[in-house]
C-alpha cells in the first residue's frame, strides 16, 4: 500500500466516525467536553495547515527563451567605474570617500588630458575651485571651500524626488567632468544631468539550461502544496462543527476533505517522451530567419493530463515570430507541435535541452525533466570588402599589394622625378617634359608592398559591453567587422591572420589552455579564406554568449607576441572599456609593431555611472592616440564602412 495513503484512510475514518457519532447513526457514550476537545484540536491542525501552506508552496521558475542574453552597458556597476580613476585602490575608504576620491582622480585625468594642464597645476585648480563654473560642484570635491546653501526651490525639488544632497553633488560633479572629456574629443557635451545609478542588475541568461542531456533526464519532484489550504479548510469546518454541534458544517467540511483526498491519492505519471526538432535552415547567413519545429510525442501508454513544454532556445538567439512553450495534454501515442521563428546571428548556436513539467490531475504534485537532442545552427559571416581602403600603416614586405611605403618604386602613386638612364620602361619616361625641353626623365612612384597584418580581436569578459542590456555587444562587432576588414585586405594582395584574447572554456573553467585558443598565421587564397571565415563562426572564443569566468589574457598575448614576425602589423579590435586594452595595445607597439585599433563604441549615458565610464573610454582613446597609435571610433549608429571611411578623411579617430 502506498505509505502517503495512509494518513488519507486514517483521516476518513475518523472523520466518518466523528459524522455518524453526529448525526446520531451510532451511540457512543462521549461527553461534550471530548466533543468540544476534538474540535479544538481539529481547529489547531487547521491552523498549522495554513501556516505550513506558505513555506510548502513550490511552483517551478521556468526561463525566458523568447529573449537572447543580455550584457551589461559600461558603468553597469557604479564602484568599479569610480575606482578606475582612483589613484590608490589599495587603502580603505568609507563608499563616500572613495566616491569623492575617483571624482577627483577623473577631474584630474580630463584637465590634463582635455585642458593641457599638468597633473600639479590640475590639482591645484581642483582645490582652489578654478575648475568648473559651479560652486557646489567646486566645493564638493574641494577640500578648502565651503559648501553654499542650496537655494529653497532645489531643497524642495529634491526632497520630493527623495534625493539626498551627496547623491545630487554626485551627479552635479559627473556632469562638469563628462562636458570636459566630450569637448575635448569634438563630441557634444552632455545635455542634461543623468540619473544617480549606484549599481545595476546583474547579467540575465535567458537559458534552460547549459547541461548537456541526451534522452530523457529526471532533475526535480515537488509537492506544490496546491491542495494544503483545502484540507486546512476541512479540518477546520469539522473542528467548529464539532465545538457548535452542528452536523451542517461537519457536513461542508466533508465535502473539502473529498477535495483533499483526490490530492493524495493522485500520483504523477511517468512519461515516456520523444523530441524531434527540425530547422528550415541549419547554416543560414547571419540575419536569416530560421523557422524551428520542435514535435513531442508521449510514446508511453498512459495520459498526460497536464505537460509543459519548454523548448531550449540558444541563448544567442532571440524569437521573432511564435513561442518556444506550450501547455497541453498528451493521449498515449499522440504528437504534439510547437513552432517558432528565430533570427540567425553570427556563430555556432547550439539548442538546450527542453524543459518537460509535468503533473497529475490534481496538480498537487510536478516532476521537472530535461529532453535533450543535438541540434545546431551555425551562420558564418560574410567576407564582404569594405567600401574603402584600409588605414594601414607604412611597414616592410616583399610582395606587391595595397600598402604604400616612402620608397620608390613600381606603383600607382607620384613619387618624383629622376634622370633617365637606359632601360628605363617608356611607359615612366616624363613626354611632357620631353615635350618642353627635349629632355629625358623617368616618372618614379611610391612602392606598393604587401600587408602582412593580423587582427586580433578583445574577446576577454570585459569586452561583452552593449549600449543597451540586448544590443548588439563589443565582441559580436568586432568579429563581424574583422570578417570585411580580413577580405578587404585579402582582395589587395596583403596577407591576413586571426587572433583572439579571452576564455575559450565558456563553462566558467579558470584553468588556461593555450593550445585552444584562436590563431590562425597571416596567409591568402581561397582556402584561407575559408579557414578565417569558419573560425569567426564556430571558435570558442568569438561566442555570441559571454563567459561565465575570466581568463588571464597575459599568457595569451606573450604567446600572440612570440608568433608575430617583425614587419607584422596588427588590428586591434577592443571596446577600450578598461586599462587592460591599453596596456595590450602599448605591449604590442613597444614590440616594434605598427598597431591600428578600431573600437566599437558600447558606451551610454543615461546615469552617472554610464557617463564616467564614457570619460574613461574616451581617456584611454587620448591616451594611445599620444602614444601614436591610431584609434579608428566606430560608433554604435554608424557601419564600419562610415567609421573607417571617416578616419580615411582625416576625421577624428
Amino acid at each position: 500500500m502506498n505509505v502517503k495513503r495512509i494518513p488519507l484512510i486514517v483521516g476518513v475514518a475518523i472523520l466518518l466516525v466523528a459524522l455518524s457519532i453526529l448525526v446520531g447513526f451510532t451511540d457512543l457514550d462521549v461527553t461534550q467536553g471530548f466533543v468540544g476537545a476534538v474540535g479544538l484540536i481539529a481547529i489547531g491542525a487547521a491552523l498549522n495547515g495554513f501556516a505550513r501552506r506558505r513555506r510548502e508552496v513550490e511552483t517551478a521558475e521556468t526561463t525566458d527563451p523568447e529573449h537572447r542574453t543580455t550584457v551589461p552597458v559600461p558603468g553597469a556597476n557604479f564602484s568599479e567605474t569610480i575606482n578606475q580613476f582612483r589613484t590608490d585602490t589599495y587603502t580603505f575608504a568609507t563608499g563616500s570617500r572613495q566616491i569623492i576620491e575617483g571624482l577627483q582622480g577623473a577631474a584630474v585625468a580630463v584637465l590634463t588630458r582635455f585642458e593641457g594642464l599638468s597633473e600639479k597645476e590640475a590639482q591645484r585648480q581642483i582645490e582652489t575651485g578654478e575648475w568648473t563654473s559651479d560652486e557646489r560642484v567646486a566645493a564638493f570635491l574641494s577640500p578648502d571651500l565651503e559648501t553654499p546653501d542650496r537655494p529653497i526651490r532645489s531643497r524642495l525639488a529634491a526632497a520630493l524626488d527623495r534625493e539626498s544632497s551627496f547623491r545630487s553633488d554626485v551627479r552635479r560633479t559627473t556632469a562638469a567632468i563628462a562636458a570636459i572629456g566630450y569637448t575635448g574629443l569634438e563630441a557634444a557635451a552632455p545635455e542634461s544631468i543623468p540619473q544617480y545609478d549606484k549599481e545595476s542588475l546583474e547579467n540575465v541568461v535567458p537559458r534552460t539550461t547549459a547541461a548537456s542531456t541526451s534522452g530523457l533526464a529526471l532533475t526535480a519532484v515537488r509537492h506544490t502544496g496546491y491542495w494544503t489550504g483545502v484540507g486546512g479548510l476541512a479540518l477546520l469546518a469539522v473542528g467548529l462543527g464539532a465545538v457548535a454541534e452542528s452536523p451542517s458544517v461537519v457536513l461542508a467540511g466533508v465535502v473539502a476533505a473529498g477535495y483533499a483526498g483526490f490530492a493524495h491519492i493522485q500520483s504523477v505519471p511517468e512519461p515516456t517522451l520523444s523530441l524531434e526538432r527540425t530547422l528550415s535552415d541549419e547554416q543560414p547567413e547571419p540575419g536569416d530567419e530560421v523557422d524551428v519545429t520542435v514535435t513531442i510525442t508521449n510514446e508511453s501508454r498512459r495520459l498526460l493530463p497536464d505537460l509543459r513544454i519548454i523548448d531550449g532556445v540558444p541563448a544567442g538567439l532571440a524569437i521573432t515570430d511564435g513561442s518556444a512553450r506550450i501547455g497541453t495534454a498528451l493521449r498515449p501515442e499522440e504528437s504534439v507541435d510547437l513552432e517558432y521563428t528565430v533570427t540567425a546571428r553570427r556563430g555556432t548556436h547550439t539548442f538546450d535541452p527542453a524543459v518537460i513539467l509535468t503533473r497529475d490531475l490534481s496538480r498537487a504534485s510536478e516532476k521537472e525533466y530535461y529532453l535533450g537532442v543535438e541540434t545546431t545552427v551555425t551562420a558564418e559571416p560574410t567576407l564582404k570588402p569594405l567600401a574603402t581602403q584600409v588605414p594601414l600603416q607604412p611597414a616592410a614586405a616583399a610582395f606587391s599589394g595595397q600598402l604604400t611605403t616612402a620608397d620608390a618604386g613600381e606603383g600607382t602613386q607620384f613619387h618624383s622625378i629622376r634622370e633617365y638612364q637606359r632601360n628605363d620602361p617608356l611607359n615612366r619616361i616624363d613626354w611632357n617634359r620631353h615635350a618642353r625641353s627635349g629632355e629625358l626623365a623617368t616618372l618614379q612612384f611610391h612602392e606598393e608592398r604587401a600587408a602582412r597584418v593580423v587582427i586580433l580581436i578583445d574577446a576577454r569578459k570585459s569586452s561583452y559591453l552593449a549600449p543597451e542590456p540586448d544590443a548588439p555587444h563589443a565582441v559580436d562587432r568586432s568579429v563581424e567587422a574583422a570578417g570585411r576588414i580580413a577580405a578587404s585586405l585579402l582582395d589587395t594582395g596583403d596577407t591576413v591572420g586571426l587572433a583572439a584574447l579571452g576564455p575559450v572554456d565558456r563553462t566558467g573553467d579558470r584553468k588556461l589552455d593555450l593550445r585552444n585558443t584562436c590563431w590562425l598565421a597571416p596567409s591568402s587564397g581561397q582556402h584561407h579564406r575559408g579557414q578565417l571565415r569558419s573560425l569567426l563562426a564556430s571558435h570558442p572564443q568569438f561566442s555570441t554568449v559571454p563567459p561565465n569566468g575570466r581568463t588571464q589574457w597575459h599568457p595569451q598575448l606573450r604567446l600572440i607576441r612570440q608568433r608575430l614576425t617583425s614587419e607584422t602589423q596588427v588590428v586591434f579590435f577592443t571596446p577600450l572599456c578598461d586599462d587592460a586594452s591599453v596596456r595590450i595595445a602599448r605591449r604590442l607597439g613597444a614590440r616594434g609593431h605598427a598597431v591600428t585599433v578600431i573600437s566599437p563604441d558600447p558606451t551610454a549615458e543615461r546615469t552617472t555611472s554610464q557617463q564616467l565610464a564614457r570619460v574613461g573610454r574616451r581617456i584611454r582613446r587620448f591616451d594611445l592616440q599620444r602614444a601614436g597609435i591610431p584609434v579608428i571610433d566606430w560608433k554604435g549608429e554608424q557601419s564600419i564602412d562610415e567609421a573607417v571611411a571617416r578616419a580615411n578623411s582625416g576625421g577624428t579617430r
